[in-house]
């Protein structure tokens, strides 16, 4: 969005990347992060994921939460606490204390479960080597070094490898133990804003010894999952003797095998083990673990200037999308979830700036990535965003004829019924960047366009077109809030991008009327009227004088007839872009626009933007706070403006807000900058990180 030319914006090394959590070393991103364990406990699980597969761990490796797709329950998770209370639904404190246990397993040094060889010494080193492989190294005392791999292999097997060396003068003793305190559980769902809770299956724990007592099984009957796994000492199946055979209810397990490894000095051991998290329908087929090949550490050298901050952002948040937000569910449909823990959900609205950003990356990845990893990279890319769209106008079902608020990544619609304007217009747009991203595939996108969904929802929203002010109704705003006025006004900008971009695609495809379940609308030949009495009739009844500055502005919500509300909240992207998509063109117009975007990042949008504290910004009555979606919104507002100052403290903001795996949380404290609303959150990273790709192009050299 525009383009600016700060000549000092801010230095990479200004970044405070020891800021709040003990991190020490040097700011160059392409090295491992430092954390000091005495000085503050990290606030952020390390991320992997691969295939549907995903992983959070704590700094050592233990794991806190493995997920993976289940064609029922959409995602199925073993975790080391009690699954979600399903009668607290309606609980938003509850909702809120539950997505953070994993962050207080990390405040409290409670370890997860698997591979555990005992607390480190304060010195914990990360390196985030892959999106599909995390490195752990530390000491233990008396002169034992461990380097330990956590990786997700293909096909979504789980491997924890340890190699412990004795740098000491005499032999030493490792007691390493294998902990099975876990719980399998369904995805809870839980939202603050609940459209209807999905009933979760009771809770049981099975834990048996397989394989003559060198595995072991966990079993959920009631949920149709498993988890199989084993533990080897050099290269030898350890006979699990010590692990208790056990069933609980409404708990986890509570089972602990350990192993005695005496290393001599200047020898190591390698300890490894290996779990396969299974859904029911594939419960009686035989597991075999693929074959460990030992990953040569780059140092990141696959990707251009690494050790900036801003290639930090964009590879994380693409790593993220990719390894963590991807979930196949068949050989040609992924869904994609907003994040893996907090709401492993995909809505429409998250997912297409999720995908903007895997495009934005992929049109620029000579300049981002060096070959091999490029063509890597565009291989990933091209085969995601193609099946998302075969899952979004395919598999995500419309029992009502629209895209539902929120999907499980089956297809099920998670709510009720409710209607969202916007949530129609993202995956339209979606195909569209993708033909103008992948312009061989005409096939495919032609084959989308008559495969009738397209036509179901267009013909459904030209339905809703209120007959006397000629706007379309919404049920609720971007955030999930009900309106008191039904026409809003992002919505309606959405709307009429929307379909100027689908104009460009039927003409580029030679396609006309869709057919009669558009209500009558000839595409080919009523469009572009449509488009232009869609502006006009925004501008017409949206333009209103804000009663407290005197100003003309658009109005966020209108009931069509005089009545305005005005607000500006960190979800509304389409208001921000409206001057970039070419919504507002002229002077009068644009005056208009910048006076929105004025009020909306300012302290008289009272209850959107959070003013006090050196972390100030625009946020959402949704979640109170500074939200990093908002710090986006003043980044991209000030970079169109030219204003260089302003993007220099917010720049700031945004560095300081950023967590230690250049991933964002979803709204930070507005004085520490510390996440307090989502840790997990893929929506903001991807916006960040699609804005830094494109000033990456002009001469912002602050970003790098």
């Amino acid at each position: 969005m525009g383009s600016i030319s700060p000549t000092n914006c801010l230095e990479s090394e200004a970044l405070p990347q020891t800021k709040g959590y003990g991190l020490q070393g040097t700011h160059d991103y392409s090295r491992p992060v430092i954390f000091d364990l005495e000085a503050r406990a990290p606030s952020k699980t390390v991320d992997i994921g691969r295939d549907g597969t995903s992983l959070s761990t704590d700094l050592v490796g233990r794991v806190l939460q493995l997920g993976v797709f289940h064609p029922k329950h959409g995602i199925v998770v073993a975790v080391p606490f009690e699954q979600f209370d399903g009668s607290r639904f309606h609980d938003p404190a509850y909702v809120r204390d539950y997505r953070t246990r994993m962050l207080t397993c990390l405040r409290d040094r409670t370890p997860g479960f698997g591979l555990d060889l005992g607390q480190p010494s304060s010195l914990v080193s990360v390196r985030m080597a892959t999106w599909n492989r995390a490195v752990f190294e530390f000491s233990l005392g008396r002169g034992l070094h461990v380097v330990h791999t956590a990786q997700i292999l293909r096909g979504g097997e789980l491997v924890q490898s340890a190699t412990v060396t004795n740098r000491g003068a005499e032999r030493e003793n490792v007691r390493a133990r294998l902990n099975l305190g876990l719980s399998l559980n369904r995805a809870s769902y839980g939202q603050l804003t609940e459209g209807g809770p999905i009933p979760l299956p009771p809770s049981q724990n099975d834990l048996v010894r397989t394989n003559g007592g060198c595995g072991f099984r966990v079993t959920n009957p009631c949920l149709g999952a498993r988890l199989d796994g084993f533990l080897e000492v050099d290269g030898v199946a350890v006979a699990l003797d010590g692990l208790d055979e056990q069933l609980v209810r409404e708990r986890p397990l509570h089972a602990t095998h350990f192993e005695a490894v005496s290393i001599a000095p200047g020898c190591s051991a390698s300890l490894v083990a290996r779990y396969r998290l299974l859904p029911e329908a594939q419960s009686d087929e035989a597991w075999l673990p693929l074959p460990i090949k030992q990953a040569k550490d780059t140092g990141h050298v696959e990707w251009k200037r690494a050790e900036t901050i801003g290639t930090y952002i964009i590879r994380r948040n693409v790593d993220y999308v990719l390894a963590n937000c991807v979930v196949p569910i068949s050989d040609t449909a992924s869904a994609v979830i907003t994040d893996h823990v907090a709401l492993p959900l995909g809505w429409n609205r998250d997912n297409y700036w999720q995908i903007r950003l895997l495009y934005k990356v992929y049109k620029n990845l000579p300049s981002l990535v060096n070959p091999p990893a490029a063509e890597m990279y565009r291989q990933h890319v091209a085969q995601a965003t193609k099946a998302h769209l075969r899952w979004v106008f395919v598999e995500a079902q419309r029992p009502h004829g629209f895209w539902h608020r929120s999907y499980l990544v089956t297809g099920l619609p998670k709510d009720g019924l409710v209607f969202q304007l916007d949530q129609q217009c993202y995956p339209i747009l979606e195909l569209c960047d993708f033909l103008e991203c992948f312009p061989h595939e005409s096939g495919f996108v032609l084959e989308v366009v008559e495969g009738g969904a397209l036509a179901e929802v267009l013909g459904l929203v030209s339905s809703k077109q209120d007959p006397g002010c000629e706007l379309w109704p919404t049920d609720e705003t971007p955030g999930d809030d009900a309106v008191v006025y039904p026409f809003h006004f992002s919505s309606h900008v959405l709307l009429w991008h929307t379909l100027s971009r689908l104009r460009g695609l039927l003409s580029q495809l030679g396609v006309g009327a869709l057919d009669e379940m558009t209500g009558g609308l000839d595409l080919d030949l009523d469009l572009d009227d449509l488009i232009k009495s869609l502006r006009e009739r925004t501008m017409e009844h949206f333009t209103a004088i804000h009663p407290g500055s005197g100003l003309r502005m658009f109005a966020y919500l209108t009931d069509g007839g005089g009545r305005h509300t005005f607000y500006h909240d960190g979800n509304d992207v389409p208001t921000l872009l409206a001057q970039d998509w070419g919504f507002v063109v002229n002077g009068e117009e644009t005056e208009l626009w910048r006076n929105t975007m004025e009020f909306g990042l300012s302290p008289a949008n009272e209850t959107g933007y959070c003013s006090k504290g050196p972390y100030h910004g625009l946020g959402s009555v949704h979640t109170t706070g500074t939200w990093t979606l908002g710090l986006f919104h003043e980044a991209a507002y000030a970079a169109a403006q030219g204003d260089a100052d302003r993007l220099a403290d917010v720049w700031r903001r945004i560095a300081g807000a950023m967590q230690w795996d250049g991933t964002f949380s979803e709204a930070i404290d507005h004085e520490t900058a510390v996440c307090s609303s989502k840790a997990w959150f893929s929506w903001p990273g991807s916006m960040i990180g699609a804005w830094v790709v494109d000033m990456r192009a002009t001469d912002a050299s602050c970003l790098y």
